[in-house]
């Protein structure tokens, strides 16, 4: 009888012991997981949006919607995770909105490139990248590594929330937006530009 009483009292142990174990591993599991970054080690920092927000893009009738509109600001982190301001500072804007799964994207990052290594940007105008869309699961994840790998030289911004897509009427990638030096839209584009049409929307822009 004690002997039996015994043995029951050491598979409680065992059991109890166990049930402890499987606590604590799941204990640490659980930290593990609270504690890894979530967006990969993405640049961090807060996104915020200000002004009206402008209407979707609206394709070849796009110039006669959008022209002249005033732009909202916005600030994102950089590569960085460094806040960086877009706001009238005197120069005018060509945002570059980027998705790194996208395919179009990936041909047309370094068409950009090559112009800006070739030409360069025009005095005044800022050539700002701006990643959106991100995606931990698809093709090129994370963004900062794809443009770093593609030899990208300008500003590079990160929109970590989708924000600023939505506030530039982002409905297809990769999306150009032309902004003078207060902030209007000159002109929105959407798909592949070739490299002498970009070529020509910066001087434009320029001579605005």
């Amino acid at each position: 009888m004690i002997y039996r009483e015994r043995k029951l009292l050491n598979k409680n142990f065992f059991i109890a012991g166990g049930v402890v174990l499987v606590i604590g591993l799941a204990v640490a599991i659980g930290v593990t997981l609270v504690d890894e970054p979530i967006d990969g080690n993405l640049p961090e920092g807060e996104t915020t949006v200000n002004g009206d927000f402008l209407p979707q893009f609206a394709s070849e009738n796009d110039d006669n919607i959008a022209r002249g509109l005033a732009a909202p600001t916005f600030s994102a982190p950089n590569q960085n995770s460094e806040i960086v301001t877009i706001e009238k500072n005197g120069n005018a804007k060509a945002l570059l909105f980027l998705a790194h799964w996208c395919g179009y994207c990936q041909q047309e990052v370094p068409v950009v490139q090559e112009y800006v290594n070739l030409i360069g940007v025009p005095d005044g105008i800022e050539l700002i990248a701006v990643a959106t869309s991100i995606d931990r699961s698809r093709d090129n994840y994370p963004p900062h590594d794809w443009l770093a790998n593609e030899g990208w030289s300008e500003l590079q911004l990160y929109d970590l929330d989708k924000e600023i897509a939505t506030a530039y009427g982002l409905n297809a990638f990769p999306y150009w937006v032309f902004l003078d030096k207060d902030l209007n839209v000159v002109a929105r584009r959407t798909g592949n530009l070739p490299q002498d049409q970009v070529g020509q929307l910066l001087v434009a822009l320029a001579n605005q």
